[in-house]
């Protein structure tokens, strides 16, 4: 982080020279479509599979411009959700099936190189902290035509389950759309997001997932958990020069 922080500084001071300084002052939110995935999650086939999920996330923005190159930090309250879909069968003989998901309540702050075109085009990459506040669970299905619920219908797994942050590599474009010649305009854009490291958590019957030193009881070979997720950026940009 510190290393991308030095390079970072680097490029800025190097576009000050020659840049017409710029700042831009944002508010924006995101629909995304979010998953987390784990290996042993994936070698389950029928009986525990992945869903499709929808998260969001909203906050503000501030980037400095030197010409066309910048460097930008935001703050976002987000949600990620996970879903799982699973079947139950003996001898090819459905004996029932299960729904489950996880939401992870979020606040995220990447830092952002940014590249723009004088039409307002841009490019940016970098890397984004994530702080997970919280983390629920909740599952429901049927076994042999009785319906169940695992635990409770929702219950917390933050502090037991998941790791407190993790590091995501943020890659996004899209544009700046003016509004003639004020200062205000239009944000629209494309962000994905790759997490790093591992967040470990639960797979999708509730069974701990387990870390590299404590492996889950149900997963005794660990695979790491990853945060994954694309979506639509749009919002509203002040350019002060």
């Amino acid at each position: 982080m510190k290393n991308l922080l030095s390079l970072f500084t680097l490029v800025l001071l190097s576009s000050f020279t020659y840049g017409q300084f710029a700042i831009d002052v944002q508010a924006k939110g995101a629909a995304n479509s979010t998953w987390l995935l784990n290996k042993n999650i994936s070698d389950k086939g029928a009986t525990q599979d992945y869903a499709a999920a929808w998260g969001s996330s909203y906050g503000v923005a501030g980037n400095i411009y030197f010409g066309m190159t910048g460097l930008g930090v935001e703050f976002l309250y987000s949600t990620h959700n996970a879903a799982y879909t699973g079947a139950y069968s003996v001898n090819d003989v459905s004996t029932g099936s299960y729904t489950s998901n996880v939401k992870l309540q979020t606040i995220q702050i990447p830092l952002l190189l940014k590249f723009q075109s004088e039409k307002g085009a841009y490019i940016e990459l970098g890397p984004q902290l994530t702080n997970i506040s919280s983390a629920y669970f909740e599952r429901s299905g049927e076994l042999l035509g009785i319906s169940f619920y695992e635990g409770s219908p929702t219950y917390d797994i933050s502090e037991e389950y998941y790791a407190s942050s993790y590091i995501s590599g943020v890659l996004g474009f899209g544009s700046k759309i003016a509004f003639g010649d004020l200062p205000l305009g239009m944000l629209l854009g494309i962000r994905l997001q790759y997490s790093f490291g591992d967040l470990m958590g639960v797979d999708g019957e509730g069974n701990s997932l387990g870390s590299e030193e404590d492996p889950g009881f149900w997963h005794p070979t660990h695979e790491p958990t990853q945060a994954v997720s694309g979506g639509l950026v749009i919002g509203l940009t002040y350019t002060i020069k």
